[in-house]
């Protein structure tokens, strides 16, 4: 076939000056404080007395992390990464939009508002709809779920995939009949526009060949949702599609029962898959920024079933060699009854808001970030990216 619509587009690669965003929506709403464990804090322990985790040095006890925090010992992959200051945690963090309902809340976080009468647009869809593409790729903005998030509304037709190599047409992808429907779906047809998008991003990815884009310098991607996830977000970087952002979804950490057993295969898959990512991709972290985030926290006494309800803050995780990493930034509100949100959340310190325009100014090139964050009057910056 002859690779003619667009000319395919000069395929380029990102450009050096601003980072790929890659970001992981923990559907369900995580606990954080299971996760990144403030175990400094006096009343951890006895607020959780089914479900809390011994202090360093314990049996079975927290990684420490600075005195005071430790990570979960599933999480341990993710040490080395903080010790080499390339992750940071933000902790009690969120957006403060008072939903406690898993739709609501993942909507309100997407598009980074207080109030669903302010949902219109996905706060990453606003950044690329009013920044300069860094090509004229249809790549630009690639959810590997499937769908499009509510996060990357309002950008110019993002991509959604369920895989990279079921995109397209099957054995019939760049031949006669992918001309043909690029001939019936002509200017002017019902759907011509979105029929050529497609069909152009099919030639794209047929070119750009992903199939030599093989996992580097010894990763070993866990055979799971997200390892299969960021092993292709890996290939789309990799490739000269000029990829700025790609988002995905990874599910199951609702966990209102039995969260000793059911929180720690998550955690550990959470971090193999991004230490396997951070290692595939080597010196191209420098232009990477990972973000993981989820819709709201839990709240911070446990239940008769071992497990926790909806609450209110959690924790961010932000990995990359842009990351001033080796920190759990943010203030810490305290866990005793008079600190707590509604009398039993953890209460948010740090607006999810802040961190976002940090990053979209720091690493993103981006300059005004009230286009992005309608409304948010801001806080103080927690250097978190270099």
């Amino acid at each position: 076939m002859a690779f003619t619509r667009r000319d395919i587009i000069s395929l380029r690669a990102v450009s050096p000056e601003r980072d790929v965003l890659v970001c992981i929506f923990q559907r369900g709403a995580a606990d954080g404080l299971n996760s990144v464990v403030p175990y400094g804090d006096p009343d951890y322990a006895s607020k959780r007395p089914r479900i809390a985790l011994p202090s360093p040095g314990e049996a079975g006890g927290v990684i420490d992390l600075n005195g005071f925090f430790g990570l979960h010992p599933a999480l341990a992959p993710l040490k080395p990464l903080y010790d080499a200051g390339r992750l940071a945690m933000v902790h009690a963090t969120g957006i403060p939009h008072q939903s406690r309902s898993h739709f609501d809340a993942q909507a309100l976080v997407e598009g980074a508002v207080v109030s669903k009468a302010d949902l219109s647009e996905g706060w990453i869809g606003r950044h690329l709809a009013t920044s300069q593409a860094l090509s004229e790729s249809a790549f630009r903005a690639v959810s590997i779920s499937g769908n499009v998030p509510f996060s990357l509304t309002g950008a110019i037709e993002p991509i959604a995939i369920s895989g990279i190599q079921e995109f397209g047409l099957g054995e019939l992808t760049g031949s006669t009949y992918q001309d043909l429907l690029g001939d019936w779906y002509e200017p002017g047809v019902p759907y011509s526009d979105p029929a050529q998008a497609a069909i152009a991003a099919m030639d794209e990815l047929l070119l750009a060949d992903l199939s030599g884009y093989a996992a580097e310098n010894g990763a070993a991607y866990p055979q799971s949702e997200l390892g299969n996830k960021l092993s292709q977000a890996a290939q789309l970087i990799k490739s000269p599609l000029g990829t700025e952002v790609v988002c995905m979804d990874v599910g199951g950490w609702d966990h209102h029962e039995n969260l000793p057993n059911f929180l720690p295969p998550a955690l550990a898959d959470l971090a193999a898959c991004l230490q396997a990512f951070d290692t595939d991709m080597g010196a191209r972290m420098a232009n990477i920024t990972v973000l993981v985030q989820t819709e709201f926290g839990r709240r911070v006494a446990d239940n008769a079933a071992s497990g926790t309800d909806h609450g209110t803050a959690s924790v961010a995780y932000l990995l990359g060699a842009g990351v001033n990493g080796g920190q759990v930034a943010g203030n810490w509100p305290g866990l005793g009854d008079e600190d707590l949100a509604l009398g039993e959340d953890l209460r948010i310190e740090t607006d999810l808001r802040t961190v976002l325009a940090e990053m979209l100014r720091k690493r993103l090139g981006r300059v005004d970030t009230e286009q992005v964050f309608p409304g948010f009057t801001g806080q103080p910056e927690l250097s978190l990216f270099l």
